[in-house]
């Protein structure tokens, strides 16, 4: 059905005359009657019955009217909706890895310059990947990426392997470190369930090392918490949020891992011109 000839049908209603709803409604009265007769011949009944100059709702008008206000006011909030589209600034949705979310990722927005308004996820890198495909964020910042041809990204940093100690532990001065002399010292470990605990694993496996730890954390923010209270070391991919804590990160002497950090996003889209600016700014550039 036609939205205006339901706007029509409700107007005529309301006023019961064709003449004064054809006026406010703008338009002639022949226009109007087509409007009418049209609807009438979709619904198949009568929705008007005349009487004298005036007209006024059959028993189906009656019936079709219940639900022609509802369609009305949801079209209108749905116009209301679209030219706020229009009008507002898009917020550009970022889902980042963890270890970027604390600092990386900021001071890249604070160094562009970015006055857009943003919204940051901390998630997984497939998380992020499905994220990006199906329309949920706009920007990513991942470790790697799910291979896909709706995609395109970047890479903007490396990371590397690094053991990190409490301030005062007797590797505390050390420049490096190799996995043995690591290994002397109790193990703290990510939990089974985290990603990041298979990296620890084949680390120490390829140099042929076993481990057992003497605890384990999902989460870095825990590990780190472990670390600085004096529970044990551990060996992580260097992240921000080791700066945040009284604990010192030593590079280990390994060949096995590096990791690179990337922005990605989907190859097609509608983004805003400070969205594009920004992406294609460290698209150019690494920190």
């Amino acid at each position: 059905m036609n939205i205006e000839y339901l706007k029509y049908f409700a107007e005529l209603a309301k006023v019961q005359h064709y003449g004064k709803a054809a006026k406010i409604l703008n338009i002639s009265q022949p226009g109007l009657s087509h409007a009418i007769k049209t609807l009438e011949e979709e619904c198949g009944v009568p929705l008007f019955q005349r009487e004298g100059r005036n007209v006024s709702l059959s028993s189906y008008g009656k019936e079709l009217m219940k639900d022609v206000d509802d369609i009305l006011n949801a079209y209108l909030r749905l116009e209301e909706r679209a030219a706020g589209l229009r009008t507002e600034e898009k917020t550009v949705r970022i889902g980042t890895v963890y270890p970027l979310a604390a600092g990386m990722v900021p001071r890249m927005l604070q160094k562009f310059g970015a006055t857009f308004p943003f919204v940051i996820y901390n998630r997984l890198t497939p998380e992020i990947a499905e994220g990006l495909m199906d329309g949920k964020y706009d920007i990513g910042f991942c470790s790697d990426l799910l291979k896909s041809e709706e995609l395109e990204y970047y890479p903007i940093r490396e990371s590397y392997i690094a053991v990190v100690v409490p301030k005062g532990h007797p590797l505390e001065k050390r420049e490096s470190i190799s996995l043995k002399e690591v290994a002397l010292y109790p193990q703290i470990m990510f939990s089974k369930t985290s990603g990041f605990r298979n990296l620890q694993e084949q680390i120490f496996d390829k140099e042929g090392i076993k481990v057992r730890p003497v605890c384990t954390a999902e989460e870095i923010e825990v590990i780190t918490g472990l670390v600085e209270n004096g529970f044990g070391i551990s060996v992580l991919p260097y992240m921000d949020i080791i700066r945040h804590h009284n604990i010192v990160a030593i590079p280990v002497q390994t060949s096995i891992w590096k990791s690179k950090f990337y922005i990605a996003r989907r190859k097609y889209g509608i983004r805003s011109d400070q969205e594009e600016a920004f992406f294609q700014y460290w698209r150019k550039n690494r920190l």
